[in-house]
């Protein structure tokens, strides 16, 4: 049972949690003890932590804590939300990389198909592989999103390392992927030959500059986004230096906090995994991860409900004919949110998805180009 492989939350931090004012986190967060009470239908959050990292060279064990992390976000207060919190302690590691590797894989799997979004505090940004492989089983065609400074590409080999994990979700059986996102990437970290991969398999890279334009962008790549890793190095080193591989470039903790909230909108993720975290004992940012973790917590309470498309009173249809193909966009008149719909042919049957877009794919139609979001989907087809 993946329950017993999770050590619960200290009873000196739980002390602390119903310490706080009534107001906050910790006055209303549950923990393990509470998981016999809950209403299997009901929406739900959990928050566990893996307290190993795995140094890069010999990989060595380094231990990580999350408690400091945990006392400001206990006294952060609650916004308007309905959703169950709990927090389930942290995964027990093995010394053995490949046991802990699949210790996490099953709680992982485990939280999901019990119906819980979970969020995970990390060291290793390799887990990154086994948080994927936690959906064998459970999602067939999964959309994965990762918020990084580079695309973990490097060469496949036995092991699971930091940097060659996207490499396995993408090339190892069950092929699972039907679509990724990597956010953030800078250009001087990442080969031509990365991007080159990336855009034959017909997925998406953003880069940094590109969302610090306009983060309002990352919300309609994260909306159907399934499963989805934040590391820390992502984020400018003035604002964030818990990490083990600290950049000038990145971004700012505005953005960061912009964009986990975006995740939080999301109706289908169902894991967020926040990784590279070293504990420097610095307030700031483990104040920062907190506010990260309420920020996608307020994104999940907030969330767009889900309407049918055909719902007048909730969605514009709206046709763009150009001289090539007749496109089809909804839009939710209340948020603003754009979608289009895309004909394709699999074993000779015809299928349509609408699938989610931005404004600028109904703009690019209407001067009569080829929409980017309906270009990358329909090309997964042929």
């Amino acid at each position: 049972m993946y329950k017993d492989f999770l050590k619960p939350v200290s009873e000196e931090l739980q002390d602390f949690a119903k310490s706080c004012n009534s107001f906050s986190l910790g006055a209303s967060i549950k923990f393990q003890e509470d998981i016999l009470e809950e209403n299997a239908n009901k929406d739900k959050i959990a928050l566990i932590g893996v307290t190993e990292s795995r140094s890069k060279q010999n990989d060595l064990i380094e231990d990580v804590d999350f408690s400091l992390i945990r006392t400001q976000l206990y006294e952060l207060q609650l916004g308007n939300w309905t959703i169950d919190l709990y927090d389930f302690g942290d995964i027990n590691y093995d010394d053995n990389k490949k046991e802990t590797e699949k210790v996490f894989r099953e709680v992982i799997n485990g939280l999901v198909s019990d119906g819980y979004v979970v969020i995970i505090l990390g060291g290793t940004p390799s887990l990154g592989y086994q948080q994927y492989r936690a959906y064998d089983g459970i999602i067939d065609k999964l959309y994965y999103l990762t918020v990084d400074s580079k695309l973990r590409l490097d060469k496949d080999q036995d092991q699971t390392t930091d940097e060659n994990y996207l490499t396995k979700v993408i090339s190892h059986e069950p092929f699972n992927l039907l679509d990724y996102t990597n956010i953030g990437y800078q250009t001087y970290f990442v080969a031509q030959e990365q991007l080159d991969l990336i855009n034959q398999l017909n997925f998406e890279t953003i880069r940094l500059g590109q969302i610090a334009d306009n983060v309002k962008e990352v919300e309609s790549y994260s909306r159907d986004v399934n499963a989805a890793l934040i590391n820390l190095s992502s984020l400018q080193g003035s604002d964030f230096s818990s990490s083990k591989n600290m950049t000038p470039n990145g971004f700012s903790s505005r953005e960061i906090c912009a964009l986990t909230k975006y995740l939080g909108f999301s109706n289908k993720v169902s894991s967020i995994y926040v990784c590279d975290y070293i504990e420097n004992y610095k307030k700031l940012d483990h104040l920062l991860i907190s506010q990260m973790i309420w920020y996608f917590i307020e994104g999940k309470n907030h969330r767009p409900e889900i309407k049918s498309f055909d719902d007048a009173q909730y969605f514009d249809k709206i046709y763009v004919p150009t001289e090539g193909y007749n496109y089809i966009f909804y839009r939710n008149a209340e948020t603003n949110q754009w979608w289009i719909e895309v004909d394709y042919t699999v074993d000779d049957k015809s299928k349509k998805e609408i699938i989610s877009c931005s404004e600028k794919d109904y703009e690019q139609a209407l001067k009569g180009e080829v929409p980017n979001r309906w270009w990358k989907y329909f090309k997964k087809f042929y």
